[in-house]
């Protein structure tokens, strides 16, 4: 057992050793997301990164992510994607005392968050994007819906105990809950697949640039199945919003088509290109549906307390605005 006095870099260094012999001579900790905690980890002139993840996650998403890059890893046409560091035990993961799974990545050169030109990044992270689904659609999906990462999402939220909200949030829990569940509903009507394998969180965050080019992907450990142009169509969302506007979702359309037109040169498909202009507004709340679930879910696990940040309560207020569509 790891002693509890121990303050966190000097309980990673005991983990570092014991996992992976390794003595590190800094560990510095990196801006992250609700649902896991990474650091810089030098090891004289060599770098890696250890994630490290919260202690409920299960042993099935973990091995579902391994699974998942072990098979990206063969793709030449991708940037750098994470690859595991084995432990002394040759497994590309191991597990700490209090559940949490530990991760140790090679270092990828580059800086998260779109870069100031924003436009010529965009269009290179669309083009990555194809290039990822194109080399999922070789994996065999075991779903034939193509809205089912969200819909799973979804299941699970609504199953659990009500997260700590503020009071202003708490009063309006329930009818968000039922409006997503109505967006999805009518959704099913009309999107349609093929359906594959899918990043599952694709934004500017869990990619690196270096000279507006995309020098890596990361994160997978979210993946789940459905269309991948509804992944697109999110992922031009992502990268489109206005994140300084805390008071309604709203994106540079420009960019959204910039974007589009550079996902759908490598995979062409007109019909699905109008129908993402045509039904651009469900897409949008479809898109707040989806950042709200990872929101609740995050502050249902005690990851993260929902307020001002990260986008959620623009998606809160748009949804809350949004006109419930027929079933």
């Amino acid at each position: 057992m790891i002693d509890a006095m121990m303050n966190d870099v000097e309980r990673l260094e005991l983990l570092l050793m014991k996992h992976w012999d390794i003595r590190p001579t800094r560990v510095q900790a990196l801006s992250t997301g609700h649902t896991n905690k990474t650091y810089r980890i030098d090891c004289g002139s060599r770098a890696a990164v250890l994630r490290v993840s919260w202690p409920g996650k299960s042993a099935g998403q973990v091995r579902r992510e391994a699974s998942i890059l072990e098979r990206l890893g063969s793709s030449p046409q991708l940037p750098a994607l994470p690859r595991f560091q084995a432990t002394v035990n040759a497994q590309p993961y191991a597990q700490a005392d209090d559940g949490s799974w530990l991760h140790l990545f090679e270092h990828i050169d580059g800086a998260p968050g779109l870069p100031d030109e924003a436009e010529p990044a965009i269009v290179d992270a669309m083009h990555t994007l194809a290039r990822l689904h194109a080399a999922m659609a070789t994996m065999d999906a075991s779903v034939s819906d193509p809205l089912a990462w969200l819909n799973e999402r979804y299941a699970r939220v609504s199953v659990r105990p009500v997260p700590p909200l503020p009071t202003i949030l708490l009063a309006h829990y329930d009818g968000l809950l039922w409006r997503i569940g109505m967006h999805l509903t009518a959704a099913a009507k009309w999107i349609r697949g093929p359906v594959g394998w899918l990043h599952g969180d694709y934004h500017a965050g869990n990619l690196l640039f270096a000279s507006g080019a995309v020098t890596g992907v990361l994160d997978f450990d979210d993946v789940g199945q459905g269309a991948h142009w509804l992944e697109a169509a999110f992922a031009l969302f992502a990268l489109s919003r206005d994140v300084t506007d805390e008071d309604r979702f709203t994106f540079d359309v420009r960019l959204w088509d910039t974007g589009l037109r550079a996902y759908a040169a490598l995979l062409p498909d007109d019909a699905v290109s109008d129908l993402m202009h045509l039904q651009r507004d469900a897409l949008v709340n479809l898109f707040c549906a989806d950042q709200s679930l990872i929101h609740l879910e995050a502050a249902q696990r005690g990851l993260w307390t929902p307020g001002p940040g990260m986008g959620f309560l623009t998606c809160w207020r748009q949804l809350l605005a949004s006109t419930p569509p027929d079933r």
